[in-house]
């Protein structure tokens, strides 16, 4: 990791690792790293986190914790990069891979895949939840681009009509006591809010297709929150229909979106966040992949032929 600085006026006679963490976004943790296990040069030559900088002085901080300045990433074809630089790396995730190393996936997550050595991944997707992963390539990026947000965009098949055009789901989640996976709304958890917006229903399969955004970042949100308003996702099999396997309506007996699915119909399709080097904005896109595209075109095909387009 190397961090360059040029001081600007308002920061002469500052100390420098006043100065860096103010205008680079760097931690307080990072610096201390910087001054015990890598090295801070002002114009070239050594120089203390602590002294004082001078308008025009350029500060080149660096800390490698893997001991090469080139710690390299593996290529995996499963693992569709979208974008990557020296800071961050962008996948488009497939289905069935965990973001990182579990109890129950020890092998074969993401970060695995990507690297021999430690990464920070700053976005964590369910197993089956596909769709764009960032992971920072050092603790400096996963810093600056946590704590400056990020607009994280996702859309869903989800079973009904949702009551309005576009809302928000405000409701605390915590865990369920009586198991390692679920959680609930419960009023004691932790805050949670999303937005959601109705892209198109189809009302011959009753199904619609919404785009959501995360407020907040909380295990199994989405999911969760789209059940709590009687909207559960297609092939959710731990918060979907509880109705499912016994529904008897004309529908189900022609058409049973769920099994369009071996997943839940969740993708993580947009991300916006700010760069960790330029402290610019930036913004990326995903792929739909395959069975959600297939689903979508076994829906709109049901759609024609039963008449009951909207």
């Amino acid at each position: 990791m190397q961090i360059i600085y040029k001081v600007n006026e308002n920061d002469n006679g500052k100390r420098a690792v006043d100065v860096l963490c103010s205008r680079t976004g760097m931690s307080r943790i990072t610096g201390k790293k910087i001054r015990l296990y890598g090295s801070l040069e002002r114009n070239g030559q050594h120089w203390r986190m602590i002294d004082p900088v001078k308008t025009g002085d350029v500060l080149v901080a660096e800390y490698w914790p893997e001991g090469s300045k080139n710690a390299p990433l593996k290529k995996d074809p499963l693992l569709p990069i979208v974008y990557q630089d020296e800071w961050l790396i962008i996948v488009n995730k497939p289905i069935g891979m965990v973001t990182h190393p579990t109890y129950l996936h020890d092998k074969g997550s993401v970060t695995d895949r990507l690297a021999d050595h430690p990464l920070h991944p700053v976005i964590r997707l369910d197993r089956d939840t596909t769709g764009l992963l960032l992971v920072a390539l050092n603790g400096h990026a996963h810093h600056v681009i946590s704590s400056k947000g990020m607009d994280k965009a996702y859309i869903a098949l989800v079973h009904g009509r949702l009551p309005a055009k576009e809302g928000t789901i405000e409701l605390p989640i915590g865990r369920d006591p009586d198991s390692i996976m679920l959680r609930r709304i419960d009023e004691n958890g932790l805050q949670a809010k999303t937005m959601w917006r109705v892209c198109r229903y189809f009302a011959a399969s009753d199904v619609s297709l919404v785009r959501f955004k995360l407020l907040t970042g909380r295990t199994h949100q989405i999911r969760l929150h789209s059940k709590s308003i009687g909207n559960p996702l297609l092939g959710d099999w731990l918060y979907g229909r509880e109705t499912a396997d016994n529904d008897s309506s004309p529908v189900a007996d022609q058409f049973d979106p769920d099994k369009l699915f071996k997943r839940q119909a969740l993708h993580a399709a947009s991300l916006s966040f700010t760069h960790p080097k330029t402290l610019i904005g930036k913004s990326v896109t995903a792929t739909i992949p395959e069975d959600f595209r297939n689903a979508l075109k076994a829906i709109y095909d049901f759609e024609k032929k039963s008449g009951k387009t909207i």
